[in-house]
């Protein structure tokens, strides 16, 4: 069964500014208005909770994200409009919308959150509503929106107060893995624009929540990259980070050994047989081996090796590390390789395997940690 699509909040607040635009232009705001997207295909809207006076218009549009599990979805993105002296069309957020606070989005700090694409939409289909010659201010709100953006990644992003007015397309796709994508490149973008030389990329809260607990780092400089963990390499490799921190559990860093640089567990089995190959490799006693061979789990094999041999796992960290650089080498980018280090992780949040860049790391960092508690004290 095919899923069905909806349309973008910056396609809701388009709407809703063009429908408040017509009706300061001809003293009705209409039922429903179509409007262009970026890839070709015309929505028509309808418009509701309509007000107007001879210098503002005011009404919205309800968001309808199709079959995407959008938390948007149903809330009503309003728009104000109201001329103004000038010729200009100025675009700002109200209640709901957020506000950047950190460097390194496509908008710039102290802005609201609405983003270049829809920006341009919302400023051509106003243009076309009021003509030339005139201008207006257009405000974007969403009630719902400071509830709503504390379910997003916007606080993680160092956007404040609300959602974002996103969409590059114009149309939600159901399930889309590639926004998924772009929404962890926000993270990074984050990091660069910062100043971050180092990245520390973590498949989950388990290693971000880990690494913040060993290392006092700013929480901006470790970003989740979910299952994808190829490509976001390579988008730190672009980024020109000079160092790459792997931080997690074993259970997903360690099937980066077989190949499996997308470590979903729909496409990549789970790497218990990886980990008893290398400790067969270190020579662990044929007990342990056999033992090792009847746990179901990398926690449970982790829980094995607890007393006596845990220290192999160093050798699993090095081992990946070394696939890393592997794959950057591989991929003969034109772009600096970067150092990358390995840190594992057991679902305590304790320390089990580090390779040696990261070792490195690990002593470096802190020792700078510790002479700013030493200078400021």
């Amino acid at each position: 069964m095919s899923l069905r699509s909806g349309y973008t909040t910056g396609s809701c607040a388009t709407a809703a500014a063009k429908a408040a635009a017509i009706g300061l232009m001809k003293g009705k705001i209409p039922d429903e208005v179509e409007i262009d997207t970026p890839i070709g295909v015309k929505l028509k809207l309808g418009i509701l909770d309509k007000r107007l006076s001879d210098m503002v218009s005011e009404c919205a549009v309800q968001k309808d994200a199709g079959d995407d599990p959008d938390v948007t979805n149903g809330c009503r993105i309003y728009a104000r409009v109201e001329w103004i002296d000038t010729e200009a069309i100025e675009i700002d957020g109200g209640e709901g919308v957020g506000r950047v606070t950190k460097p390194g989005l496509q908008v710039a700090v102290g802005n609201a959150a609405i983003n270049p694409v829809p920006r341009r939409m919302i400023e051509d289909a106003v243009r076309e509503a009021i003509g030339s010659g005139v201008g207006v201010k257009v405000i974007i709100s969403v009630p719902e929106g400071r509830t709503l953006g504390e379910k997003t990644f916007n606080p993680r992003l160092g956007i404040t107060g609300g959602i974002s007015i996103i969409g590059t397309t114009g149309i939600v796709r159901p399930m889309s893995e590639e926004s998924f994508k772009t929404s962890l490149l926000c993270g990074l973008d984050i990091a660069r624009g910062i100043g971050y030389e180092t990245a520390v990329l973590a498949p989950g809260s388990l290693g971000e929540r880990s690494i913040l607990n060993l290392v006092d780092i700013p929480k901006d400089q470790v970003i989740q990259i979910s299952n994808f963990v190829g490509f976001m390499l390579e988008e730190a490799q672009k980024r020109l980070f000079k160092k790459i921190i792997l931080a997690g559990h074993p259970g997903k860093l360690a099937k980066l050994l077989r190949g499996d640089f997308h470590t979903h567990s729909a496409v990549s089995k789970p790497a218990n047989d990886i980990l008893i190959d290398i400790m067969q490799r270190a020579s662990l006693p044929d007990s342990v081996l056999k033992a090792l061979k009847d746990v179901s789990t990398v926690e449970g094999i982790i829980e094995l090796l607890r007393d006596n041999f845990l220290s192999v796992m160093n050798k699993v960290a090095d081992e990946i590390e070394g696939k890393v650089l592997a794959f950057y080498k591989n991929k003969q980018s034109s772009f600096a390789i970067p150092e990358a280090g390995v840190i594992l992780f057991d679902m305590k949040g304790s320390v089990i395997g580090i390779s040696h860049i990261a070792q490195t790391w690990l002593e470096i960092t802190k020792t700078k940690s510790l002479s700013s508690v030493v200078d400021q004290g």
